[in-house]
């Protein structure tokens, strides 16, 4: 039995929501174990680098905590992929991170992918550094996003399921894409993508379920990222904070 831990970027807890709860399980082998791990502490979305940064020590607790409890692999919830290079450094299970996976899939599929994302420019600028990170930038033809933030998308999905084929339509026609990618795990179970694709005759990649697909291939195939690009972190003294206070013992603590 495979045992996914599906750790979450913000601090709510979206496991509750039943919709995105039957999605997940819907694309999960029977048979498998989903542990959900919210961080303790953290904004209610991921929009811009500064949320990733106020949230990465609460995420990175929950990666520590998932290998204690011997899980056999990771899935951070969120298509900015926060502190994934972090997480791979400490973790000695596979860890897989939406935006990551889905783009080097979108190149197996097209050889110019688009990204739409939520609002707004912050979040915009959090995908394309993503890109850099990745060495992608000569393939993606370019970052648009809807008019409405995260925390909206439930309240609207059929304002966003109109809004993200007219900006698919355009990174297709206007940027010159002709594979999709989405910036944002909150679309997931919000929005169809049938449709979408049947319209324009284009791809468009759900991170979430590359993410949990890759995961459980991984897992099947044997494989975990590498020790030598992700080197375990030396040992050292740590001024700690109260609150993480034994969080990382024998992870970084000397």
């Amino acid at each position: 039995m495979t045992r996914l831990a599906l750790i979450g970027a913000t601090g709510t807890d979206w496991w509750v929501d039943p919709k995105k709860k039957s999605f997940v399980l819907s694309f999960v082998p029977k048979g498998s174990e989903i542990g959900n791990f919210t961080p303790r502490y953290g904004t209610h979305s991921v929009e811009s680098h500064v949320d990733e940064a106020y949230n990465a020590p609460f995420i990175l607790e929950q990666v520590v905590r998932a290998n204690r409890e011997g899980y056999d692999v990771i899935v951070i919830d969120c298509a900015c992929d926060p502190i994934l290079d972090a997480a791979r450094e400490i973790s000695k299970i596979p860890v897989v991170a939406p935006r990551n996976a889905s783009l080097h899939l979108a190149l197996t599929l097209g050889t110019r992918f688009g990204i739409v994302t939520v609002q707004g420019d912050s979040l915009k600028r959090c995908m394309e550094s993503g890109v850099r990170r990745e060495g992608l930038e000569s393939f993606c033809a370019g970052v648009r996003y809807l008019s409405m933030p995260v925390l909206d998308v439930a309240k609207r999905p059929l304002e966003a399921q109109k809004e993200l084929l007219s900006m698919c339509k355009k990174l297709i026609e206007e940027d010159g894409a002709n594979v999709i990618v989405l910036g944002c795990t909150a679309l997931s179970h919000e929005v169809d993508l049938k449709p979408i694709m049947a319209r324009l005759g284009v791809p468009v990649i759900d991170p979430w379920v590359v993410a949990v697909k890759t995961a459980f291939m991984l897992v099947e195939a044997g494989l975990s990222h590498s020790r030598v690009a992700y080197p375990s972190p030396p040992l050292k003294q740590v001024n700690e904070d109260p609150v993480l206070k034994g969080a990382f013992d024998s992870y970084l603590k000397k």
